[in-house]
């Protein structure tokens, strides 16, 4: 009896030993659950393998560390926010902008970029503004218009015809001699100077000095009006500041924090994807579109399909981006690839990349911010 405890003894301490055994071979960490989504050049695929400034960085600060075990996992934005707030994303890779709202639901490294936001419009040929200053003007304005130049015309011939009348056969008298004096202000005022018809006397001829600079201002005027409204047909306000947003639909991306800043004030149509803004621009489904700056640079320098699409001189809402970490993940983690994020950023390598992909110009105020 004592012989068969001795056996079960020994059989339970073999399987505690080879248990105990089995779990000195699981790694150190748990496997790391990496977010991305497609931002060009930070991250994007080619020959469908993952690559861009952001996963290169990546691959530096992970290289020397055999404890970290991880697999990448492709989302949408807000599907990539959302698993940063729950925890089943312990890393957003993907550039995410540094704003309150997100870091009180999950965590961010050392920032590594300083980007803006900006606008994009089609382009617009000068056809095609001609056809929309000719279709926004109703039959009333230019009626009035054109009634309004009558009547100049008709007031300073009828005053020359009054002074040449008499002393000048070119201009007549009655009923031909004011239409003649009409035809010399028409012909004045456009500077046509045909030459049949002109002042002698002196009343006519101050008469007609006069004419002459009322008519440089008053052509001038038009001119402007004309030209101002061909040019300020980018967003129908004007094109140098973000409010002329506020008269047009404009698109931008879901839960990005350009959409954040723009959707109490303006009227926006969110995609949940980059291309998917692009595309919606493209198909004129908005009227301009606002994302950060250097993904449309990007994204219009490298893709012949967008060639006619225009970035407006506006910049608003500058951005830090920074690697996401989930509030659940080890917090000496979260430290130490902050550091190395700092680090990588301070290398030439980095340098580099920047210079490679033409985002060196706001690289320098990241010094300022850290």
């Amino acid at each position: 009896m004592k012989l068969k405890y001795l056996f079960i003894s020994i059989f339970f301490l073999g399987v505690k030993l080879v248990s105990a055994q089995e779990d000195s071979y699981k790694p150190i960490k748990d496997t790391l659950v990496v977010g991305y989504n497609i931002n060009a050049p930070f991250i994007y695929k080619k020959n469908d393998k993952i690559n861009g400034i952001n996963y290169i960085m990546w691959k530096k600060i992970i290289a020397n560390d055999v404890n970290t075990v991880y697999r990448y996992k492709n989302l949408p934005l807000d599907s990539l926010l959302l698993g940063l707030t729950n925890g089943t994303i312990d890393i957003g890779l993907s550039p995410l902008t540094i704003t309150s709202s997100r870091s009180r639901k999950f965590d961010f490294s050392t920032p590594y970029y300083v980007s803006h936001s900006t606008g994009v419009t089609k382009k617009i040929t000068t056809l095609k503004k001609i056809e929309r200053f000719i279709s926004s003007i109703s039959i009333v304005k230019l009626l009035k218009v054109l009634g309004f130049l009558l009547a100049i015309l008709s007031v300073f011939g009828l005053l020359v015809w009054v002074f040449e009348r008499k002393k000048n056969d070119e201009f007549g008298k009655g009923i031909t001699g004011f239409w003649n004096g009409l035809w010399w202000s028409a012909v004045t005022m456009t500077t046509v100077g045909y030459g049949d018809k002109s002042p002698k006397t002196v009343g006519g001829r101050i008469v007609g000095l006069i004419w002459m600079f009322t008519a440089i201002i008053l052509i001038s005027s038009v001119t402007a009006g004309i030209t101002s409204s061909l040019t300020v047909e980018k967003l129908g306000v004007g094109n140098n500041d973000y409010s002329s947003f506020k008269s047009v639909l404009i698109g931008t991306v879901k839960n990005s924090a350009t959409e954040n800043r723009l959707i109490d004030n303006y009227n926006i149509k969110s995609y949940h994807t980059f291309d998917q803004l692009l595309l919606g621009l493209k198909n004129e489904e908005v009227k301009a579109i606002s994302h950060d700056e250097p993904l449309i640079r990007f994204a219009l320098k490298n893709n012949k399909d967008y060639e006619d699409f225009e970035i407006l001189n506006i910049s608003f809402n500058q951005s830090l981006y920074a690697v996401g970490f989930s509030k659940k993940m080890n917090k000496n983690k979260k430290d130490e690839i902050s550091r190395k994020v700092l680090e990588f950023t301070e290398s030439n390598d980095w340098k580099i990349l920047l210079k490679k992909n033409n985002l060196m110009d706001n690289q320098n105020l990241i010094l300022e911010t850290n």
